[in-house]
């Protein structure tokens, strides 16, 4: 433990232990009697040492459990997120049109396309490298190097998986708060086209991103030579 903590948790005991003597001494107990009866007040003392040990011990490894997965992950991670998403709607803002790649076309019926936004693709790689070079000089291990790096794409594939969920809880609510010859145009759902069309969205939002990010984190994936040099001068 360190001094200052020590000194701090002896210095709290050692109030207690004058607080509880000097009530035995305002009931007429003597001032030997009352300090020998605030001292046989803890029955262990080894034991109560092993308490106060564990408890500092366990909290201080929470801390920084919590402190150390925020600097090398959770951070760079949101800063990578914010950062690809800042760009997308900057480039919307912009009037950037992105490239579409329609699976079929069949008079004015909707199909599933692909969507490129080339400009932002290329983008990726420098946002995927930055949120890995700095999970890696925060210590951050391989693992939080990569999902820091691959946040974005993480995050819209959580969207997908409860876009789904949200939309037939609106289809069933549909009936509810309108007339029910409005909710007959929705029709039976085709489920192969759906599949279709969450596929294509996961290729154009999740998997080409995730390609992009990986690209530029790829090369602070690796150990610092530095680090592997000095373990294998300790071994």
């Amino acid at each position: 433990m360190a001094p200052r903590r020590e000194k701090e948790i002896l210095c709290e005991l050692a109030d207690h232990l004058e607080d509880h003597a000097a009530a035995l001494e305002a009931r007429g107990v003597t001032y030997e009697e009352a300090f020998q009866e605030a001292l046989n007040g803890v029955v262990d003392w080894p034991e109560f040492r092993e308490e106060i040990f564990r408890a500092e011990t366990e909290e201080a490894t929470m801390n920084y459990r919590v402190t150390y997965h925020t600097k090398v992950l959770w951070l760079p991670a949101l800063v990578a997120l914010t950062l690809s998403s800042g760009l997308l709607a900057l480039f919307q803002f912009f009037g950037l049109v992105p490239r579409f790649y329609w699976l079929s076309r069949t008079g004015l019926s909707m199909h599933p396309f692909f969507t490129f936004y080339l400009p932002w693709l290329i983008a990726l790689p420098a946002i995927g490298a930055g949120a890995a070079f700095w999970s890696q000089r925060a210590g951050g291990k391989a693992i939080h190097r990569l999902l820091a790096a691959l946040a974005p794409p993480i995050g819209m594939l959580g969207f997908f998986l409860i876009a789904p969920f949200l939309s037939l809880l609106i289809y069933m609510l549909v009936p509810l708060f309108t007339h029910r010859a409005a909710h007959a145009q929705f029709g039976p759902t085709d489920v192969a086209s759906l599949i279709t069309a969450v596929l294509v969205l996961l290729v154009s939002w999740v998997l080409l991103p995730a390609v992009g990010l990986l690209l530029g984190a790829v090369p602070f994936l690796r150990k610092p030579k530095s680090h592997q040099s000095s373990v294998l001068s300790c071994q």
